[in-house]
């Protein structure tokens, strides 16, 4: 398929990425000529871009460069010149167009573009040519970003809300799913959404935390290699979500495939957080591809054999040993636990559909020069038909029931992880796995379950290596809950021994490892703070009473209205959403403010409302049934990739700071977060920094203060827009590290669902407890009004260390509980407030301190709705400081 994705390149670079300083008069010439003279370099010989990919631009944008180009139309017909629009300034959020970005450099020069263009010409030149697309795709940006750090390549300068990066991914994608016959625009292909179904459930199947990561890594693996055929063949523009120029397995399959890999993993480190091998589940439940094939049985035998290979390839470097034991195990081997759920719509057929419906009537010519406006609302239409199918759930194992049922007609031990089929093999207490009943049995296990506990060490790096996914290939296993819960005490205990052990699997990735060595010692600890004296050994008995615990945390995290927000194009707005008008004039008032033509701002306003009249119309048209909002903004492919973008860039910056506080993450999709944390590690709650810090990011991120916008995200030079439209919700559930681990997952996802009953979201529940009857929580608020405040947050951490240095007594949180009864007077509850702070501390300053930090948030309740009833601020600060002491 070389010669389609050597036209994936042409759109790719249909406009150079420096276009923005060609219409501002610092670059030279014209930027089709920059772009054919890059392609040129790049061993493709065009003399004009293809009609078929300039249909494809024309799709591809976003609804604000609709409008534009339909008014700069408009302008040229009644033989007006528009003013163009020559500073490049700030860069726009898409989501949230008020937020905006100054560009460290509003001004480049040609020299140093033509060192962007030879290293990159230079890189992809030396590649295999069915791998330059792949290359380009992963590396442009970076290089960008390397040369002109906190520069975003603007796609308009008239729009300045996306990048060029963002419009030419969208641009390629379209090449997916149309094609011009003759000069008629044409649609085909499929757009594929390939499931992991019940999700939860197979990750919740999990009596270790080992099997906890190892479930949700095999989702993404299997995912990953469910669709590779497809992204080998087409180039990675074709799934939309995740999208995957800084995704962990995509550029792990690229490393293994490229010449210079090298170059690969030294991005990958500096720009995506790669420092080994995947680890970390990063393709979501489900996978949206944009596919140029529309054969429906074809598509769905391709991914359904490549999830089974997968599976089998895993599966038989895992427990194959053992595959002479019993047929029950062989067929485990062959066929995966759960079967993929695949729906496929031909986009012919929607396409059809929806020109019924609004009454588009013969086909326009690719060569046109705008579109009409009816066109840009189908991908929204497309996205909605291909999310639309029943949802299904598999029970765990049914795929093999036939031999199940056999082996169930004689008597037979339940594996005691999953619960549900029978066991085969056994984990005993030194952590090994075989078919032998002996008296040290820790876990029955099913040949399921048996993959999960086994996946670690020479076989992960097998596994990784036999998925052509491999980079460095460290043996590593995932921390036990015993280990989470002693992290701190290895962290003080590890620089007393120093150098005396060699790390042998990496845990944390860092030097605690070495007190791990042994998966049993951390257990060990844990038995001997508890008092069992047998287990105590030749431990540091004053320093684990110090700095030892018994419990550890789940941080889970939601993105708040991601599906019926952003990826519906409803975001906040004056009137509770943003209208295309708002949109446009958020628009018109920064062009305004950089000196644009009076006239093209005003023309834009009336533009703007007339248009959307029109998508009114045309929606009410597509949906005349349903009740809903008719004047968001339109979902295009450009909106839809930087959406997708976004997520892939925040899981970055996740890993990146869970890594910082010890957190070991199992899934980051940029929206969720599920990771295990110790509650303190080095004189620090860090469980509290990886929840303020993520959730912070999330809005606004730097790693350089000097690059710090409201509304953007910049990691080591890259720019990209945050998510700032809504906030993002969180759970801290403190479990002990003998509890039932399913038990603790499941309050942990119960707590977090309880956001749905807080009006607006955006807060984390804190609970903790050994059980699961009349379990307390605490609420605690993130934004106020639209901005970020953690105040309560750092409050909690603040009574936290102040007891924890005995500057507070403990018994404060006794005291101030014991006040929560009272329902009257705020300043009289103040009042008593202030004496608990007296009785519990004899510092002067301390009582000051607090006075001034408690004394706005005293008598009021933390939010609005279902769960926030009676719910005072003060007292869920102090109920928080209570779980996590």
């Amino acid at each position: 398929m070389p010669e389609f994705l050597d036209k994936k390149i042409i759109a790719y670079f249909h406009d150079p990425p420096w276009k923005a300083w060609i219409i501002t008069g610092d670059i030279k010439g014209s930027h089709e000529e920059h772009a054919i003279e890059l392609l040129k370099k790049l061993g493709i010989e065009i003399e004009d871009i293809p009609p078929e990919i300039k249909a494809a631009d024309k799709l591809a944008s976003t609804i604000d460069r609709w409008i534009i180009n339909i008014l700069y139309s408009d302008l040229e017909n009644n033989k007006e010149k528009g003013k163009k629009v020559d500073k490049v300034i700030f860069k726009l959020n898409i989501f949230s167009p008020s937020k905006r970005f100054k560009l460290d450099r509003p001004k480049i020069s040609e020299q140093d573009v033509n060192k962007f263009v030879d290293d990159l010409t230079n890189i992809v030149n030396s590649e295999k040519k069915e791998f330059r697309y792949h290359l380009i795709y992963f590396l442009t940006p970076l290089l960008w970003y390397k040369y002109f750090p906190n520069t975003p390549p603007l796609a308009d300068t008239r729009v300045p809300t996306h990048t060029i990066f963002d419009h030419a991914t969208a641009t390629a994608a379209m090449l997916n799913i149309i094609e011009c016959k003759g000069d008629e625009l044409k649609f085909k292909g499929s757009v594929t959404v390939l499931e992991f179904p019940s999700i939860q459930e197979f990750i919740s199947i999990s009596r270790k935390s080992r099997d906890l990561w190892v479930s949700s890594w095999l989702s993404s693996a299997l995912l990953w290699k469910s669709i590779e055929e497809f992204v080998k063949k087409y180039g990675p523009d074709i799934v939309l979500r995740p999208e995957l120029s800084l995704n962990h397995f995509f550029i792990s399959w690229l490393y293994n495939n490229v010449k210079n890999n090298l170059k690969i993993k030294e991005y990958a480190e500096k720009y995506a957080g790669l420092k080994d091998d995947p680890r970390i589940s990063m393709m979501s439940e489900k996978v949206i591809l944009l596919l140029p094939d529309d054969d429906e049985n074809k598509i769905k035998d391709i991914l359904k054999k490549n999830f089974y290979n997968a599976w089998k390839i895993i599966a038989e470097e895992v427990i194959g040993e053992w595959s002479s034991v019993s047929d029950y195990i062989r067929k485990a081997i062959e066929t995966p636990p759960i079967n993929p759920v695949i729906n496929i719509v031909k986009i012919s057929n929607v396409f059809k559909e929806y020109s019924e419906k609004v009454g588009i009537g013969k086909d326009i010519r690719c060569t046109r020069g705008t579109f009409p406006l009816e066109y840009s609302l189908f991908f929204e239409f497309l996205y909605k038909k291909a999310l639309d199918y029943s949802k299904v759930k598999y029970s765990y194992g049914s795929l093999i029931s036939d031999i199940v049922s056999e082996i169930s007609k004689q008597p037979y031990k339940v594996c005691t992880v999953c619960g549900i089929l029978p066991s085969v093999l056994y984990y005993h207490s030194d952590d090994k796995i075989d078919d032998k009943e002996e008296n040290d049995v820790d876990d029955y296990l099913c040949p399921y379950c048996a993959v999960k506990r086994e996946l670690k060490s020479d076989k992960f790096v097998n596994v990784i290596d036999k998925l052509g996914i491999k980079v460095v290939g460290i043996k590593y296993r995932f921390p036990s809950t015993s280990e989470l819960a002693m992290a701190d005490f290895a962290e003080h205990y590890v620089k007393i021994i120093k150098d005396t052990f060699e790390t042998g699997e990496e845990i944390f990735s860092k030097d605690i490892d070495k007190v791990f060595k042994n998966p049993t010692a951390a257990e060990n600890y844990c038995r001997c703070y508890s008092g069992v004296k047998s287990a105590c050994g030749i431990v540091d008995k004053e320093l684990l009473k110090q700095y030892g615990n018994l419990y550890y945390a789940i941080i889970k995290a939601d993105a708040d209205y991601m599906g019926k927000g952003f990826w519906n194009g409803v975001l906040p707005g004056k009137n509770g959403h943003l209208t295309v008008k708002e949109y446009m004039e958020e628009i018109a008032n920064y062009l305004k403010e950089i000196g644009a033509e009076e006239q093209i701002v005003k023309n834009i306003l009336e533009k703007s409302s007339k248009v959307e009249d029109a998508l009114v119309n045309i929606r009410k048209k597509l949906y005349p049934d349903q009740q809903q909002i008719y004047n968001q903004i339109p979902l295009t492919p450009a909106y839809a990739y930087t959406l997708s973008r976004s997520l892939t860039l925040q899981a970055v910056i996740d890993n990146r700071i869970l890594n910082y506080n010890t957190a070991v993450p199992i899934y980051l999709g940029g929206d969720d977060i599920l990771a295990l944390s110790p509650i303190r590690f080095n004189e620090k709650y860090v469980v509290l920094d990886s929840i303020m810090q993520t959730r912070k990011s999330y809005w606004r991120y730097a790693d350089d203060p000097n690059n710090s916008f409201d509304g953007f995200k910049s990691y080591s030079g890259i720019v990209i827009d945050s998510l700032r439209a809504y906030g993002r919700s969180y759970s801290i559930f403190v479990a002990h590290y003998k509890d039932p681990l399913p038990l603790s997952i499941s309050v942990s996802n119960y707590l977090l669902e309880l956001k749905d009953k807080v009006e607006g979201k955006d807060v984390v529940f804190i609970s903790s407890g050994r059980g699961i009857s009349n379990f307390e929580y605490s609420i605690l608020k993130f934004s106020y009004n639209g901005e970020f405040n953690d105040n309560q947050i750092k409050i909690v951490g603040k009574f936290l260390e102040l007891i924890e240095n005995e500057k507070v007594s403990n018994s404060l949180i006794y005291d101030a509980i014991n006040i929560g009864e009272y329902k009257g007077d705020r300043e009289v509850f103040k009042r008593l407030v202030y004496r608990v702070i007296d009785r519990n501390t004899n510092d002067e300053k301390v009582a000051k301190d607090l006075y001034n930090e408690l004394k706005d948030l005293i008598g009021n309740s933390v939010c609005k709705g279902e769960v926030c009833k009676d719910r005072e601020s003060f007292l869920n600060i102090i109920y928080a400081v209570s779980y996590l002491r």
